[in-house]
């Protein structure tokens, strides 16, 4: 893989994270309607299915993937989620900062919506190369993304159910290579930004939860031929999306490039700190009763905070920490 590549997709890696970062402060203030929560679904169309496919195409050696998922996938979503659920509870009790009620029934076992991808990156590293060698993979992950939510179960679980809802974009990852992605970016241009255009079109008119790849189709409020339906059109406009992200993003290094390269701390910063930083901030100044105002704070906090977040001394103390973690818990022998 060229190193031309490897920048594009950091880039592209950049613009996501702060797509993470800036869609759940939107989440804080969409309840007001409007462009917060139009934007948001916008967003929410596209941002996740491309960081599945991502992970996939770089998940081609299946047995190192599947040596390395519980110290680079797991240990982190045990770290991370355990300091978030301490974290959101006692800002909540402090009264410093409002939150989900899913963050109430979090828990080690029971992932936020925050981290739910964490856990999903590690399910798949293990059983990509189980999944792979069906005859067609792809058509498997469809059909498992669109049955999972069919469940009436009160235990299915937003992180679990999010498994095998982005599992397609993530087999589409692993099947797709170099030759795929360049011919991705000899599209021209003008389609791929028409594309992302269209991509209007469905915040605006569809539902709200036609992105809700963590919920049954029951609590999303559809029925079941509906669901199915809403989620193929989710499919379906989340690759031409991300396709058309794919064929517009510069291929060289750029000053973005670093953020991508520190994925998963500007991930869990970024999860950490969107949306509770900016609500003591908006506390403070007051920017929420001016809708301009605001969007414009949310855009300048969350661009600052996944630049921060990927900081090279952050990342090198991060990176450190974990390798003693892992040290600690695994023989040398076994790792």
């Amino acid at each position: 893989m060229s190193k031309q590549r490897d920048n594009m997709m950091d880039n592209v890696k950049a613009l996501l994270l702060f797509l993470v970062a800036f869609g759940h402060t939107l989440d804080v203030y969409k309840g007001a309607g409007g462009a917060e929560l139009y934007i948001m679904k916008y967003i929410y169309l596209f941002h996740m299915p491309l960081f599945a496919f991502i992970t996939g195409y770089f998940t081609k050696n299946f047995e190192r993937a599947r040596e390395t998922a519980v110290e680079k996938c797991l240990m982190p979503y045990l770290i991370f989620q355990g300091v978030y659920v301490i974290m959101a509870n006692v800002m909540i009790h402090m009264g410093l900062a409002s939150f989900n009620s899913d963050v109430f029934n979090s828990s080690i076992l029971i992932p936020s919506s925050a981290f739910y991808y964490l856990l999903a990156v590690f399910f798949w590293k293990i059983f990509a190369k189980d999944i792979m060698r069906v005859k067609y993979p792809l058509i498997l992950a469809v059909l498992l993304g669109l049955t999972v939510s069919l469940t009436n179960m009160d235990s299915f679980h937003i992180g679990y159910g999010a498994v095998f809802s982005l599992l397609p974009f993530f087999a589409l990852g692993v099947i797709c290579d170099s030759e795929h992605i360049s011919r991705i970016r000899q599209m021209p241009k003008w389609i791929a930004v028409v594309a992302l255009a269209a991509g209007v079109i469905p915040a605006v008119y569809l539902p709200y939860a036609i992105h809700s790849v963590r919920m049954t189709y029951a609590s999303a409020g559809f029925g079941n031929i509906e669901g199915i339906i809403y989620r193929l059109i989710f499919y379906v406009t989340a690759v031409i999306m991300g396709a058309a992200i794919i064929c517009l993003m510069p291929g060289k290094e750029t000053v973005i490039s670093n953020i991508g390269k520190a994925s998963i701390l500007v991930y869990a910063g970024s999860t950490f700190l969107a949306p509770h930083g900016y609500v003591l901030i908006d506390k403070i100044c007051k920017l929420s009763g001016n809708r301009i105002m605001n969007m414009a704070g949310m855009i300048i906090y969350c661009m600052c905070l996944v630049l921060f977040c990927s900081i090279p001394l952050l990342l090198k103390w991060y990176n450190h920490i974990l390798d003693m973690l892992n040290k600690w818990i695994f023989k040398g022998d076994e790792r």
